[in-house]
């Protein structure tokens, strides 16, 4: 049985772990940058991996110069469990006389998704390391993150830099470097060195969930991958993501070389030269400008798949909407245009919202879409109409890969979940007392067919009603917010 938390001696058990190790402890290319390194925020949330971490770079402090401090962001998810992360979290660092930063999710913050929820919690940790002038963040990810984060971004779709993530390094531009020192090591390595050292640490419960797609995957999909395979696809995934890394370097010099402009973050950009270069090279270099004019969280997979198809037609005039700004293509010239902020609240620009993204709209809403397995516990809420709809919609989930988000049009008409028929969604907002000027902000939901599947404040469209049979449900989510 291990020893309360208070009782055990935190500088001595991360000596025994580094002792473990030895030099194998920290990843090679983040141990070069921890060597060049004065300050990095560590961020902790108590379980293994962080706890781990931490006592690593704990034990190799004072040989590489470094000052630590520990961050703990509370999502408040798991109510008494997740308060008692945070004081775990703040006990440890007390034990090691280490600098503490922690938050809270606030009540206006819904968090209702993993990507609310990591956004959030990067947002404050970026937030704490400025202040603190840590050029560095350590997260606690080790080697089998790696094929859990390769597999669903697979389903989701995404280039090599997708799939060479997580990296042990990774720089932004205006942020401070993430660094990943356990990436090299395996989950069951780690646990045992915790357990030999007498060390403890926070299992959160919701990880025995097998509805949530991680779990499902390190519990069930990975182990009867390795069984089939007759090999431990970890490793491979491992060399894969390494390989992938080189492969999206090399293109992403290439595309620096060929494309100058859109790494300068030009105001437009040359529609020809955009064309010249293979696609590989046009889309790295369009994420990069659009990241430089911060609107690449507002266009989202399907969205830059229309631009980059649209870019190399022939259609000469093309506009997109891009969060609170345009993306504008003409003969020439791609370039980004932003009106004032009274314009944007008379009505909603439209979007395209990829499942499994997030969409932060020009009215400073976000909205939401992920596939979710229908537990006995949901289906349960959702028979009993625990749904708040103005929030929250679940619908039968039809394989679409992508939705159209648009405001109120005349002659738009919507048919919910239990009325009798559809009507002009206009009588639906009088009906609701609706105010004129909130029609055009409200986002409307659309399918491929261009039926309209939801509009917050609405129960779902009765065309996608959940029945007995339904194992899976499009969970549609949606806030009104300032964007990230």
């Amino acid at each position: 049985m291990q020893q309360p938390p208070q009782l055990i001696d935190w500088p001595s058990c991360a000596l025994a772990i580094q002792r473990r190790f030895g030099e194998t402890a920290i990843e090679p290319s983040v141990l070069a940058h921890l060597q060049a390194a004065s300050r990095v925020l560590v961020a902790c949330s108590g379980g293994a991996d962080s706890v781990f971490m931490l006592c690593i770079l704990v034990a190799q402090a004072q040989t590489l110069g470094l000052e630590i401090h520990v961050a703990h962001y509370n999502h408040r998810w798991r109510a008494e469990d997740s308060d008692a992360d945070a004081a775990f979290v703040e006990s440890l660092a007390d034990a090691f006389e280490l600098p503490f930063h922690s938050d809270i999710r606030p009540d206006y913050e819904a968090a209702f998704t993993e990507t609310t929820a990591r956004a959030l919690r990067l947002e404050f940790l970026r937030k704490v390391a400025k202040e603190q002038s840590c050029r560095y963040i350590a997260f606690g990810h080790q080697l089998d993150d790696i094929l859990e984060t390769q597999l669903q971004r697979i389903v989701r779709g995404c280039a090599s830099d997708g799939l060479a993530a997580p990296r042990p390094v990774s720089v932004f531009t205006g942020h401070p470097t993430h660094l990943r020192p356990l990436l090299h090591l395996r989950a069951v390595d780690v646990r045992m060195a915790l357990n030999v050292s007498s060390a403890v640490w926070r299992e959160d419960s919701s990880n025995a969930d097998v509805s949530i797609a991680r779990n499902a995957l390190r519990q069930e999909i990975i182990p009867d991958l390795a069984q089939a395979l007759g090999r431990d696809p970890a490793t491979g995934a491992a060399r894969t993501r390494r390989l992938l890394e080189e492969d999206a370097a090399a293109l992403d010099q290439l595309a620096r070389e060929y494309l100058p402009q859109a790494y300068a973050h030009a105001d437009s950009l040359d529609r020809f030269a955009l064309r010249a270069v293979p696609t590989a090279l046009l889309r790295r270099a369009l994420a990069e400008w659009l990241n430089g004019h911060g609107l690449i969280r507002s266009v989202g997979a399907p969205a830059m798949d229309i631009l980059i198809e649209t870019l190399c037609s022939h259609r000469e005039r093309y506009r997109m909407s891009a969060g609170s700004h345009y993306l504008v293509l003409d003969s020439q010239t791609l370039r980004w245009e932003h009106e004032d902020a009274t314009a944007q609240l008379d009505a909603l620009r439209p979007t395209v919202l990829g499942l499994g993204e997030a969409a932060f709209l020009s009215t400073g809403a976000l909205i939401e879409a992920e596939v979710i397995d229908l537990s006995p516990a949901l289906r349960q809420k959702i028979e009993a109409g625990d749904i708040d709809p103005r929030t929250e919609a679940m619908l039968r989930y039809d394989g679409e890969l992508a939705f159209q988000i648009r405001s109120w049009q005349p002659g738009d008409r919507f048919y919910p979940l239990g009325a009798p028929g559809g009507k002009k969604l206009k009588s639906c907002f009088i009906d609701r007392r609706i105010p004129h000027l909130e029609r055009k902000t409200l986002p409307l939901v659309l399918n491929a067919s261009q039926e309209i599947i939801w509009v917050p404040g609405f129960p779902p469209a009765e065309s996608h009603k959940i029945c007995p049979t339904t194992k899976k449900a499009l969970r549609l989510t949606y806030q009104i917010r300032k964007p990230l």
